[in-house]
């Protein structure tokens, strides 16, 4: 995980260093003239801490505050999407007699990286959590383990206040899931779950709570699915490109990202490029799904998001931001992974959903 931390003084500047020396990928924003930042490495000043919050919300998986509660919730009150998208945030004192899980404790790890912080720097943490409060495995949690998204997103909050209420919830792995025995295992050894083979015709018949281990994605009541992530590839181009650079820009994005091994779902893209052969050949090379979008959307999203524009691309198609902008076109809560990353006459963005 990459992280940023945020201080305002010169002990919170010290705090960051002694987290930095433990966490290693750390970057630490301190307020101008606060700290000597040739002390560190990965240190830079900053005059207005929302300016900062703005450029790195979505650019970390976590973002660690040294400030008042109050500050942290102020700051990133404006970029909160969804618990799907939104980084890991936690917020300690400029003493660290605590350490505050604030947001996406589960999926996003908060909690987790809270109690590191708190063993590191010998704070007191703190976890609100419901489910944590009352040493229940959420399914959100058990998800994050395994790299896995629960479907629809809205059946967490089912799932999760049966188990509060202390309700029966069911853990089944799809038969047909690759290294279904494995996962059987896992949950087992991992949170001391007995979770049972099940072919998903079978969920027809199961009247209680459930959490279902699938590669499937249904919409079942009562029922959370925990799904591979999948891919979303947003590409923009050069008139007439090649597929062979089409491929090799997207294999290679896949790399940089570490997702080589994630099923891709779509790729998408501005309907300036609908007609271009190489974007179609590369679709029907590996069975994917295409969408372009109307420019006037693509805008839309752009503005919403503040995502960056290029003068040079605008001035050509009349959009400034093709790749991240037609992956939230198409997903508004898919998280990017992967920004635009340019490519010989190719630029890629990768999400995943």
């Amino acid at each position: 995980m990459k992280y940023a931390i945020i201080t305002v003084t010169k002990n919170g500047a010290k705090l960051a260093c002694k987290l930095q020396n433990t966490l290693k990928t750390c970057d630490i924003y301190v307020k101008k003239d606060r700290y000597d930042i040739s002390l560190a490495e990965h240190i830079y000043e900053y005059d207005k801490m929302r300016d900062v919050i703005k450029n790195i919300f979505a650019e970390y998986e976590a973002i660690i505050f040294f400030t008042s509660t109050g500050i942290a919730v102020r700051m990133i009150a404006p970029f909160i999407v969804h618990k799907v998208k939104d980084p890991a945030v936690i917020v300690l004192d400029e003493k660290a007699n605590f350490a505050i899980s604030l947001l996406s404790g589960h999926l996003g790890g908060a909690n987790e990286l809270t109690l590191k912080i708190a063993d590191i720097l010998n704070a007191i943490p703190v976890i609100t959590t419901a489910t944590d409060t009352n040493k229940i495995i959420a399914p959100d949690v058990v998800a994050r383990k395994y790299n896995l998204v629960p479907y629809p997103l809205e059946h967490i909050k089912i799932i999760n206040s049966a188990l509060i209420q202390h309700q029966k919830v069911i853990y089944y792995v799809d038969k047909d899931l690759k290294q279904s025995e494995q996962m059987i295992i896992n949950l087992a050894r991992d949170f001391k779950i007995e979770a049972k083979l099940i072919d998903v015709e079978e969920l027809d018949r199961q009247n209680d709570f459930c959490v279902f281990i699938t590669d499937k994605r249904q919409v079942r009541e009562n029922i959370l699915f925990l799904t591979r992530k999948q891919l979303i590839i947003g590409v923009g181009c050069r008139k007439d490109v090649e597929l062979n650079l089409v491929e090799q820009a997207i294999n290679e994005a896949k790399k940089m990202a570490d997702c080589e091994d994630l099923k891709i779902k779509a790729l998408v893209s501005t309907i300036v490029k609908q007609n271009e052969k190489a974007l179609h050949q590369w679709a029907e090379k590996y069975k994917v799904e295409t969408h372009f979008y109307d420019n006037t959307i693509m805008q839309n999203v752009i503005d919403k998001y503040k995502l960056p524009e290029s003068n040079f691309v605008k001035k050509q198609i009349g959009i400034g931001n093709v790749c991240q902008a037609a992956i939230l076109a198409y997903n508004e809560r898919a998280k990017i992974i992967l920004p635009k990353t340019k490519f010989e006459k190719v630029t890629v963005s990768l999400a995943w959903e």
